[in-house]
Protein backbone atom coordinates (compact mmCIF):
# COMPACT_ATOMS: atom_id res chain seq x y z
CA UNK A 1 0.00 0.00 0.00
CA UNK A 2 1.21 3.57 -0.88
CA UNK A 3 0.67 6.72 0.95
CA UNK A 4 1.59 10.31 -0.34
CA UNK A 5 2.46 12.56 1.57
CA UNK A 6 2.09 16.57 0.18
CA UNK A 7 3.11 18.63 2.58
CA UNK A 8 5.52 22.04 2.92
CA UNK A 9 8.95 20.55 3.59
CA UNK A 10 10.60 24.41 2.80
CA UNK A 11 9.33 27.37 3.32
CA UNK A 12 7.03 29.09 5.35
CA UNK A 13 5.06 26.48 6.62
CA UNK A 14 8.08 23.66 7.13
CA UNK A 15 7.03 23.14 11.22
CA UNK A 16 3.88 22.70 10.21
CA UNK A 17 4.69 20.17 7.76
CA UNK A 18 7.19 18.47 9.11
CA UNK A 19 5.13 17.84 12.64
CA UNK A 20 2.52 16.34 10.55
CA UNK A 21 4.81 14.01 9.08
CA UNK A 22 6.43 13.39 12.27
CA UNK A 23 3.17 12.37 14.06
CA UNK A 24 1.95 10.35 11.34
CA UNK A 25 5.48 7.92 11.36
CA UNK A 26 5.35 7.87 15.13
CA UNK A 27 1.91 6.35 14.80
CA UNK A 28 3.29 3.73 11.34
CA UNK A 29 5.75 2.97 13.96
CA UNK A 30 4.00 1.89 16.48
CA UNK A 31 1.71 -0.12 14.23
CA UNK A 32 5.11 -2.04 12.51
CA UNK A 33 4.64 0.11 8.76
CA UNK A 34 1.88 -2.23 8.10
CA UNK A 35 -1.62 -2.76 8.51
CA UNK A 36 -2.25 -6.28 9.74
CA UNK A 37 -2.75 -6.88 6.10
CA UNK A 38 -0.19 -5.28 3.80
CA UNK A 39 3.20 -3.12 4.43
CA UNK A 40 2.77 0.33 3.90
CA UNK A 41 5.08 2.38 1.57
CA UNK A 42 5.30 6.23 1.99
CA UNK A 43 6.25 8.77 -0.72
CA UNK A 44 6.92 12.14 0.30
CA UNK A 45 6.61 14.98 -2.15
CA UNK A 46 7.24 18.95 -0.76
CA UNK A 47 4.47 21.37 -1.67
CA UNK A 48 6.46 24.06 -0.62
CA UNK A 49 3.08 25.45 0.21
CA UNK A 50 2.56 26.83 -3.23
CA UNK A 51 -0.96 26.04 -5.18
CA UNK A 52 1.19 25.68 -8.27
CA UNK A 53 3.95 23.48 -7.30
CA UNK A 54 1.60 21.43 -5.10
CA UNK A 55 -0.63 20.62 -8.16
CA UNK A 56 2.26 19.34 -10.16
CA UNK A 57 3.86 17.47 -7.24
CA UNK A 58 -0.20 15.92 -6.87
CA UNK A 59 -0.11 14.45 -9.94
CA UNK A 60 3.23 13.12 -10.03
CA UNK A 61 1.94 11.17 -7.12
CA UNK A 62 -1.26 9.62 -8.27
CA UNK A 63 -0.26 9.35 -11.81
CA UNK A 64 3.36 8.05 -11.28
CA UNK A 65 3.44 6.44 -7.90
CA UNK A 66 0.13 5.75 -8.16
CA UNK A 67 -0.88 6.17 -4.10
CA UNK A 68 -3.34 4.13 -2.75
CA UNK A 69 -4.23 7.46 -0.46
CA UNK A 70 -2.83 10.79 -0.20
CA UNK A 71 -2.50 12.74 3.04
CA UNK A 72 -1.93 16.95 3.29
CA UNK A 73 -1.92 19.94 2.64
CA UNK A 74 -1.35 22.57 5.18
CA UNK A 75 -2.08 25.75 3.63
CA UNK A 76 -5.76 26.52 2.65
CA UNK A 77 -4.67 27.88 -0.87
CA UNK A 78 -3.36 24.81 -1.88
CA UNK A 79 -6.15 22.84 -0.47
CA UNK A 80 -8.50 24.83 -2.39
CA UNK A 81 -5.98 24.63 -5.87
CA UNK A 82 -5.83 20.86 -5.50
CA UNK A 83 -9.23 19.64 -4.23
CA UNK A 84 -10.61 19.68 -8.55
CA UNK A 85 -7.99 17.38 -9.44
CA UNK A 86 -8.29 15.32 -6.43
CA UNK A 87 -12.23 15.07 -6.93
CA UNK A 88 -11.56 13.77 -10.61
CA UNK A 89 -9.02 11.22 -9.98
CA UNK A 90 -10.54 9.74 -7.24
CA UNK A 91 -7.51 8.73 -4.81
CA UNK A 92 -9.02 9.64 -1.26
CA UNK A 93 -7.21 12.56 0.86
CA UNK A 94 -7.30 12.90 3.94
CA UNK A 95 -6.36 16.63 5.07
CA UNK A 96 -4.94 16.89 8.38
CA UNK A 97 -4.67 20.98 8.90
CA UNK A 98 -5.47 22.76 5.73
CA UNK A 99 -8.98 24.38 7.56
CA UNK A 100 -10.91 26.52 4.73
CA UNK A 101 -14.69 26.30 5.25
CA UNK A 102 -14.73 26.06 1.83
CA UNK A 103 -13.46 22.95 1.06
CA UNK A 104 -16.15 20.46 2.85
CA UNK A 105 -18.92 23.13 2.71
CA UNK A 106 -22.50 21.61 1.57
CA UNK A 107 -22.39 22.48 -1.94
CA UNK A 108 -18.36 22.00 -2.60
CA UNK A 109 -17.69 18.80 -0.16
CA UNK A 110 -16.32 15.58 -2.27
CA UNK A 111 -16.68 11.97 -1.40
CA UNK A 112 -13.31 11.47 -1.45
CA UNK A 113 -12.23 14.08 0.93
CA UNK A 114 -11.84 13.82 4.85
CA UNK A 115 -10.51 16.91 6.69
CA UNK A 116 -9.18 15.94 10.31
CA UNK A 117 -8.43 19.71 11.76
CA UNK A 118 -11.84 21.61 12.50
CA UNK A 119 -12.77 24.36 9.75
CA UNK A 120 -11.76 27.61 9.41
CA UNK A 121 -15.34 28.11 11.74
CA UNK A 122 -15.43 25.67 13.91
CA UNK A 123 -13.27 27.08 16.27
CA UNK A 124 -13.27 30.70 15.67
CA UNK A 125 -16.92 31.77 15.31
CA UNK A 126 -17.88 29.98 18.69
CA UNK A 127 -14.65 31.96 19.99
CA UNK A 128 -16.49 35.48 19.28
CA UNK A 129 -19.24 34.48 21.81
CA UNK A 130 -16.90 32.97 23.87
CA UNK A 131 -14.72 36.10 24.24
CA UNK A 132 -18.01 38.28 25.19
CA UNK A 133 -18.70 36.06 28.16
CA UNK A 134 -15.55 35.38 29.50
CA UNK A 135 -13.42 38.65 29.16
CA UNK A 136 -13.87 42.05 29.15
CA UNK A 137 -13.09 42.97 25.70
CA UNK A 138 -15.81 44.66 23.74
CA UNK A 139 -14.09 46.35 20.95
CA UNK A 140 -11.24 44.13 18.98
CA UNK A 141 -9.08 44.44 16.46
CA UNK A 142 -8.37 41.36 13.91
CA UNK A 143 -5.38 40.98 12.14
CA UNK A 144 -4.32 38.06 9.85
CA UNK A 145 -2.04 36.81 7.36
CA UNK A 146 -3.59 37.70 3.98
CA UNK A 147 -4.48 34.60 2.51
CA UNK A 148 -7.80 32.48 2.39
CA UNK A 149 -6.91 30.89 5.84
CA UNK A 150 -6.09 33.86 7.85
CA UNK A 151 -9.19 35.69 6.42
CA UNK A 152 -11.37 33.11 7.06
CA UNK A 153 -10.65 32.42 10.50
CA UNK A 154 -11.08 36.33 11.03
CA UNK A 155 -14.15 36.22 9.71
CA UNK A 156 -15.80 33.32 11.36
CA UNK A 157 -14.44 35.14 14.42
CA UNK A 158 -16.16 38.58 13.64
CA UNK A 159 -19.15 37.09 13.02
CA UNK A 160 -19.68 35.51 16.03
CA UNK A 161 -18.26 38.11 18.07
CA UNK A 162 -20.58 40.86 16.53
CA UNK A 163 -23.55 38.12 16.78
CA UNK A 164 -23.00 38.03 20.72
CA UNK A 165 -22.81 42.32 20.86
CA UNK A 166 -19.15 42.68 20.42
CA UNK A 167 -17.62 45.38 17.73
CA UNK A 168 -14.66 45.50 15.38
CA UNK A 169 -12.43 48.53 15.49
CA UNK A 170 -9.81 47.78 12.61
CA UNK A 171 -9.70 44.60 10.44
CA UNK A 172 -5.66 44.59 9.34
CA UNK A 173 -4.18 41.88 6.92
CA UNK A 174 -0.05 41.57 6.79
CA UNK A 175 1.13 39.71 3.77
CA UNK A 176 1.68 36.16 3.95
CA UNK A 177 4.82 35.37 4.68
CA UNK A 178 5.65 38.22 6.26
CA UNK A 179 9.05 39.15 8.15
CA UNK A 180 8.30 42.70 9.09
CA UNK A 181 5.03 43.72 11.19
CA UNK A 182 6.03 47.38 12.12
CA UNK A 183 3.57 49.04 9.77
CA UNK A 184 0.53 46.67 10.63
CA UNK A 185 1.62 46.77 14.40
CA UNK A 186 2.29 50.84 14.09
CA UNK A 187 -1.49 50.54 12.61
CA UNK A 188 -3.52 48.55 15.54
CA UNK A 189 -2.02 51.00 18.07
CA UNK A 190 -3.60 54.03 16.06
CA UNK A 191 -7.06 52.06 17.60
CA UNK A 192 -8.78 52.71 20.28
CA UNK A 193 -10.00 48.74 21.09
CA UNK A 194 -9.64 46.38 23.78
CA UNK A 195 -7.98 43.79 22.56
CA UNK A 196 -6.33 42.27 19.36
CA UNK A 197 -7.74 38.68 17.85
CA UNK A 198 -5.30 37.30 15.61
CA UNK A 199 -4.40 34.25 13.38
CA UNK A 200 -0.71 34.10 11.87
CA UNK A 201 1.24 30.35 11.68
CA UNK A 202 4.55 29.11 11.44
CA UNK A 203 7.31 31.63 10.79
CA UNK A 204 4.97 34.49 10.59
CA UNK A 205 3.73 33.53 14.10
CA UNK A 206 6.90 33.63 14.86
CA UNK A 207 7.95 37.26 13.70
CA UNK A 208 4.31 38.58 14.76
CA UNK A 209 4.78 37.09 18.35
CA UNK A 210 8.08 38.74 18.96
CA UNK A 211 7.64 42.09 17.38
CA UNK A 212 4.06 42.54 19.22
CA UNK A 213 6.14 42.25 22.35
CA UNK A 214 9.27 44.37 20.91
CA UNK A 215 6.73 47.02 20.18
CA UNK A 216 4.86 47.03 23.24
CA UNK A 217 1.39 46.41 22.43
CA UNK A 218 1.21 43.35 24.92
CA UNK A 219 1.07 46.09 27.62
CA UNK A 220 -1.56 47.70 26.00
CA UNK A 221 -3.59 45.28 23.21
CA UNK A 222 -4.24 41.57 25.15
CA UNK A 223 -3.59 39.35 22.41
CA UNK A 224 -6.17 36.35 21.65
CA UNK A 225 -6.63 34.44 18.69
CA UNK A 226 -6.41 30.97 16.60
CA UNK A 227 -3.86 28.26 18.14
CA UNK A 228 -2.03 28.42 15.00
CA UNK A 229 -0.66 31.33 16.62
CA UNK A 230 0.68 29.84 19.62
CA UNK A 231 1.48 25.73 18.31
CA UNK A 232 3.29 24.02 20.75
CA UNK A 233 6.34 23.76 18.25
CA UNK A 234 7.06 27.33 18.20
CA UNK A 235 6.40 27.93 21.90
CA UNK A 236 10.23 27.46 22.68
CA UNK A 237 11.30 29.72 19.97
CA UNK A 238 8.96 32.58 20.95
CA UNK A 239 9.56 31.91 24.93
CA UNK A 240 7.69 34.64 27.05
CA UNK A 241 6.93 36.71 24.21
CA UNK A 242 3.80 34.74 24.05
CA UNK A 243 2.78 34.18 27.83
CA UNK A 244 -1.20 35.49 28.71
CA UNK A 245 -2.54 34.86 24.78
CA UNK A 246 -5.92 33.14 24.95
CA UNK A 247 -6.20 30.88 21.82
CA UNK A 248 -8.93 28.49 20.58
CA UNK A 249 -8.08 25.08 18.46
CA UNK A 250 -9.09 21.61 18.15
CA UNK A 251 -5.92 20.70 20.32
CA UNK A 252 -3.36 21.11 22.96
CA UNK A 253 -0.36 18.93 24.55
CA UNK A 254 -2.16 19.28 27.48
CA UNK A 255 -5.34 17.97 27.13
CA UNK A 256 -6.35 15.53 29.99
CA UNK A 257 -6.75 12.49 28.47
CA UNK A 258 -5.30 9.17 28.95
CA UNK A 259 -4.82 8.62 25.12
CA UNK A 260 -3.05 12.33 24.94
CA UNK A 261 -0.57 11.54 28.05
CA UNK A 262 0.84 8.80 26.46
CA UNK A 263 0.98 10.51 22.89
CA UNK A 264 2.83 13.39 24.25
CA UNK A 265 4.98 10.75 26.07
CA UNK A 266 5.91 8.89 22.93
CA UNK A 267 6.20 11.61 21.39
CA UNK A 268 8.46 13.68 23.29
CA UNK A 269 10.67 10.25 23.27
CA UNK A 270 10.84 10.31 19.58
CA UNK A 271 11.71 13.92 18.81
CA UNK A 272 12.75 15.84 21.47
CA UNK A 273 9.85 17.97 21.70
CA UNK A 274 5.91 18.52 22.47
CA UNK A 275 3.28 17.82 19.81
CA UNK A 276 1.47 20.50 18.02
CA UNK A 277 -2.21 20.56 16.53
CA UNK A 278 -0.02 19.03 13.61
CA UNK A 279 1.29 16.10 15.21
CA UNK A 280 -1.57 14.90 16.65
CA UNK A 281 -3.48 15.25 13.21
CA UNK A 282 -0.57 13.48 11.93
CA UNK A 283 -1.02 10.92 13.93
CA UNK A 284 -4.94 10.62 13.06
CA UNK A 285 -4.32 10.38 9.65
CA UNK A 286 -2.36 7.65 9.85
CA UNK A 287 -4.77 5.57 12.43
CA UNK A 288 -7.28 6.21 10.08
CA UNK A 289 -6.09 4.82 7.43
CA UNK A 290 -4.58 2.16 9.12
CA UNK A 291 -7.93 1.19 10.72
CA UNK A 292 -10.05 1.85 7.31
CA UNK A 293 -7.48 -0.40 5.45
CA UNK A 294 -7.58 -3.07 8.10
CA UNK A 295 -11.27 -3.34 8.10
CA UNK A 296 -11.42 -3.84 4.09
CA UNK A 297 -8.87 -6.76 4.84
CA UNK A 298 -6.65 -4.93 2.69
CA UNK A 299 -8.61 -5.07 -0.43
CA UNK A 300 -8.49 -1.46 -2.03
CA UNK A 301 -9.95 -2.29 -5.69
CA UNK A 302 -13.31 -1.00 -4.59
CA UNK A 303 -14.13 3.11 -4.25
CA UNK A 304 -17.00 3.30 -2.94
CA UNK A 305 -15.81 0.74 0.12
CA UNK A 306 -13.01 2.47 0.80
CA UNK A 307 -14.20 5.67 1.02
CA UNK A 308 -16.77 3.89 3.65
CA UNK A 309 -14.35 2.49 5.57
CA UNK A 310 -12.83 6.11 6.06
CA UNK A 311 -15.69 7.48 6.97
CA UNK A 312 -16.40 4.87 9.26
CA UNK A 313 -12.90 4.51 11.00
CA UNK A 314 -12.68 7.71 12.63
CA UNK A 315 -14.97 6.67 15.22
CA UNK A 316 -13.11 3.41 15.69
CA UNK A 317 -9.90 5.42 17.00
CA UNK A 318 -8.70 6.62 20.20
CA UNK A 319 -7.30 10.25 18.80
CA UNK A 320 -5.34 12.24 22.09
CA UNK A 321 -7.71 15.06 21.34
CA UNK A 322 -10.69 12.99 22.28
CA UNK A 323 -13.62 11.32 20.61
CA UNK A 324 -14.12 12.07 16.80
CA UNK A 325 -16.41 11.19 13.93
CA UNK A 326 -16.94 12.39 10.39
CA UNK A 327 -19.93 13.99 9.62
CA UNK A 328 -21.93 13.85 6.22
CA UNK A 329 -19.51 16.23 4.51
CA UNK A 330 -16.53 14.35 5.28
CA UNK A 331 -15.64 17.27 7.94
CA UNK A 332 -14.70 16.02 11.49
CA UNK A 333 -16.56 16.86 14.57
CA UNK A 334 -14.23 17.38 17.38
CA UNK A 335 -14.00 18.99 20.52
CA UNK A 336 -12.49 22.35 20.60
CA UNK A 337 -10.39 23.76 23.42
CA UNK A 338 -9.80 27.41 24.69
CA UNK A 339 -6.00 27.68 25.87
CA UNK A 340 -3.89 30.34 27.74
CA UNK A 341 0.04 30.00 27.46
CA UNK A 342 1.17 30.11 30.69
CA UNK A 343 5.00 29.23 31.88
CA UNK A 344 5.17 25.61 34.26
CA UNK A 345 8.41 24.07 34.90
CA UNK A 346 10.76 26.58 33.35
CA UNK A 347 8.84 26.30 29.32
CA UNK A 348 5.89 28.19 28.12
CA UNK A 349 2.76 26.38 27.24
CA UNK A 350 -0.60 26.21 26.43
CA UNK A 351 -3.14 25.64 29.37
CA UNK A 352 -6.70 24.33 28.32
CA UNK A 353 -8.86 26.72 30.63
CA UNK A 354 -12.23 25.74 28.73
CA UNK A 355 -13.90 22.88 26.68
CA UNK A 356 -16.25 22.81 23.74
CA UNK A 357 -17.76 19.23 23.04
CA UNK A 358 -18.21 17.65 19.67
CA UNK A 359 -18.27 21.12 17.31
CA UNK A 360 -19.63 20.15 14.83
CA UNK A 361 -19.23 22.53 11.14
CA UNK A 362 -23.33 22.76 10.80
CA UNK A 363 -23.32 24.62 14.00
CA UNK A 364 -21.37 27.24 12.76
CA UNK A 365 -21.53 27.99 9.10
CA UNK A 366 -25.33 29.54 9.10
CA UNK A 367 -23.60 32.31 9.55
CA UNK A 368 -21.32 32.50 5.97
CA UNK A 369 -24.19 30.49 4.17
CA UNK A 370 -26.67 33.04 5.13
CA UNK A 371 -23.92 36.23 4.24
CA UNK A 372 -23.74 34.50 0.64
CA UNK A 373 -27.11 34.27 0.05
CA UNK A 374 -28.32 37.70 0.63
CA UNK A 375 -25.00 38.79 -1.40
CA UNK A 376 -26.34 36.89 -4.47
CA UNK A 377 -30.08 38.95 -3.86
Amino acid sequence: MKIGLLLPYTGIDTAQGTDVTNGFELYLAMAGRSTGTCDIEIIKEDDEAKPEVALMRLKKLVEADRVDFLVGPISSAVVLAIRHYVRECGVPLVVPAAFTRVLTAPNEAAPNIFRLSETSDQANYPMGSWIMEHTPYRNIIVMAADFAGGRHSVEAFMAGFRAAGGKIAAEIYPPFGNSDFGPALRQAAAFDADAVYAWFAGADAVHFLTQYKDYGLDRTLPLTGHSALTSDTILPVIGKAALGIITTGSYSATVDTQDNHQFVRDYEAAYNSRPSRYSECGWVAAALITTAVHDLNGALSDPARTRAALKTALAKIRPPRGSMEFDRYGQAITPIYITRTEEQFGRVINVVIDTLPAVTQERTWGWWNRTSQDAAK
